[in-house]
């Protein structure tokens, strides 16, 4: 697919499934806020937390249209409190201990071994810069925390600009992202493109009114019906690499 002639000066990526391998970066960190949930004497499994935001527990895939996929940090602490309500604690200690639960998770997924860049991303970001393309990640996880990911995985030195939803009002699919990017970075909306492998990235390039959306089946074994509505789709970056 040639992309280098449709007249894109910026592109935006999502960061989780579009940048990091979203199974080796969130599958770990349910795991680690039960741990420390059952730590708290907290009655909740694994496997319940893993169903209730989108886990597959036959083959441990996650649903891209799941909260593992989607959600924002503050809609995590939300869902995990929910579980612990379920299982009779009170609401304002299961947000205390959600939120204790998911800030030990972050800390231990800024220093995991586990972290994996999807395949050719590399590739395709050096290719980019080599081009003269402004490049940006919008993402639902928290602007630090997402920094120090890429960081490790040695991809940060190729963004101008992070953005998370915590520095807008509303995140994804919302375009509140998309127009801080315009307004502090100088963004052409109108000659940008948002690269994603969830249906929220998608609708927030539209919203946005961005030249062009680009879906990214990478973690879905192919399968990419909830990115319908994107502009095209692909599999691999491989599909954009070298495109003339």
């Amino acid at each position: 697919m040639n992309i280098w002639e449709q007249g894109i000066d910026t592109v935006l990526f999502d960061k989780d499934g579009t940048l990091i391998d979203l199974p080796s970066i969130w599958i770990p960190w349910v795991e680690d806020t039960v741990r420390y949930l059952q730590r708290m004497q907290m009655d909740i499994s694994i496997d319940e937390a893993k169903r209730a935001v989108g886990v597959n527990l036959s083959d441990g895939g996650v649903d891209p249209k799941s909260p593992l996929a989607i959600a924002s940090i503050q809609e995590s602490i939300i869902i995990f409190a929910f579980l612990l309500f379920q299982k009779g604690v009170a609401w304002d200690k299961a947000i205390i201990y959600s939120g204790e639960s998911i800030a030990y998770a972050d800390e231990r997924q800024n220093c995991s071994k586990d972290l994996k860049i999807v395949d050719g991303i590399s590739n395709l970001l050096a290719e980019m810069r080599g081009r003269g393309l402004k490049l940006g990640v919008l993402t639902a996880d928290d602007t630090d925390k997402a920094r120090k990911q890429l960081e490790i995985l040695q991809l940060a030195s190729y963004f101008d600009f992070i953005i998370g939803s915590d520095l807008v009002e509303k995140g994804k699919p919302f375009p509140d992202m998309a127009y801080l990017a315009r307004d502090v970075y100088m963004v052409n909306l109108e000659r940008a493109a948002i690269i994603g492998d969830t249906s929220a990235d998608i609708q927030l390039g539209k919203l946005s009114s961005l030249k062009m959306t680009i879906g990214i089946a990478s973690y879905s074994e192919g399968k990419a019906e909830h990115l319908q509505e994107a502009d095209y789709i692909i599999r691999s970056y491989s599909e954009l690499l070298g495109s003339e």
